[in-house]
């Protein structure tokens, strides 16, 4: 065999083998880091305007919680949680406030619960 060919099909295992590395452990979680706050910033907002939450933004809430906290335990790189410390991010103080706020029923506890979530993800 000819050994450019040879050269050639080995630095394209390589050169494929750590895209999909760089793709699956360090893109993807951050584009779902990323999606998940918008879509947690939406429905703050929401809550925020709302003087009772419904059964809908509950479970929306309490879902979002959820995928934020495996998101934060499994996927996203440790030097990405070390850059959100320093910019002063939080989403690990934001997981209980927003498990407390689907619970709260009085308008002023939402604000409250609202203003601390957004707060810790700094919305």
């Amino acid at each position: 065999m000819d050994m450019v060919l040879v050269s050639g099909i080995g630095l394209g295992l390589a050169l494929g083998s750590f895209g999909y590395v760089l793709v699956r452990f360090v893109l993807r979680p951050l584009r779902t880091y990323r999606r998940l706050k918008n879509r947690l910033a939406d429905s703050l907002q929401t809550a925020a305007r709302a003087k009772a939450l419904t059964d809908d933004a509950r479970n929306t809430l309490r879902h979002t919680s959820s995928e934020l906290q495996q998101l934060l335990d499994d996927e996203l790189p440790v030097w990405y949680t070390l850059a959100l410390k320093k910019k002063d991010e939080k989403p690990r103080e934001a997981v209980p406030h927003l498990q407390a706020l689907v619970n709260c029923r009085e308008p002023s506890a939402i604000l409250k619960r609202v203003k601390a979530v957004q707060q810790s993800m700094r919305l």
